[in-house]
């Protein structure tokens, strides 16, 4: 009876780490969009920059990754001069019917209480969204 219950509580265990890995395969377009300006917020450009792509699809070479990290940079600056990033609201999100590619309405909100609205075009590379530029 003993073996039972530790084998039943196994089983729970593996069950609720299989559901976790399939759950980020199948994240949404705006979560991408969200992390990328967490990214932005904390200063960490590089990841930030990763999260980006050309807009033939394609991922970026090396030094084209390097002037996406300082335009992160930039835009960082740019969100400072608003006291910074408070959150982004996800408004509409449209993922084609293939799933290959997805368009994303959000505002930003800043923490000086203004907001921008910005729509973004985002691919779905290898079970991940990147944002096109």
């Amino acid at each position: 009876m003993r073996n039972l219950k530790i084998y039943t509580i196994l089983l729970v265990v593996a069950v609720a780490f299989s559901l976790n890995s399939c759950k980020s395969k199948t994240s949404v377009p705006g979560d991408a969009i969200v992390k990328a300006y967490d990214f932005m917020k904390n200063k960490q450009f590089e990841k930030a920059a990763k999260m980006y792509i050309s807009g033939k699809g394609e991922k970026f070479t090396e030094a084209e990754t390097k002037k996406m990290e300082g335009l992160a940079a930039m835009a960082y600056e740019q969100h400072e001069e608003n006291d910074g990033v408070k959150n982004i609201e996800i408004t509409e999100e449209t993922i084609a019917e293939d799933g290959k590619s997805a368009k994303v309405k959000f505002i930003i909100h800043f923490n000086n209480g203004e907001t921008d609205t910005e729509k973004a075009d985002l691919l779905n590379i290898d079970s991940a969204w990147f944002i096109k530029v």
